[in-house]
């Protein structure tokens, strides 16, 4: 099983995708930085690949992040949805 979240472009020639996927019987949550190699997407070895039981410490994180980058003045015109 493999389920796309979300393509996030991180550049002209990467994005960022997320994706819920199993391996071996896992449930893991894939973070991947994709390539454009001539018109098709390919997975590079760039990311993070970790048991969906760690997304709520992942996501409370990146929660803590955006607040500080916020209050650093690093998301100008980002509206606080926290």
């Amino acid at each position: 099983m493999e389920k796309q979240i979300a393509a996030i472009p991180k550049n002209a020639r990467e994005e960022l995708r997320v994706a819920l996927t199993q391996f071996r019987g896992h449930d893991l949550i894939d973070l991947r930085i994709y390539a454009d190699a001539q018109g098709e997407w390919i997975a590079t070895r760039k990311g993070i690949t970790t048991k969906v039981d760690h997304l709520p410490a992942i996501v409370e994180a990146l929660q803590r992040a955006m607040t500080e980058a916020r209050a650093a003045g690093l998301l100008p015109g980002v509206e606080n949805a926290a």
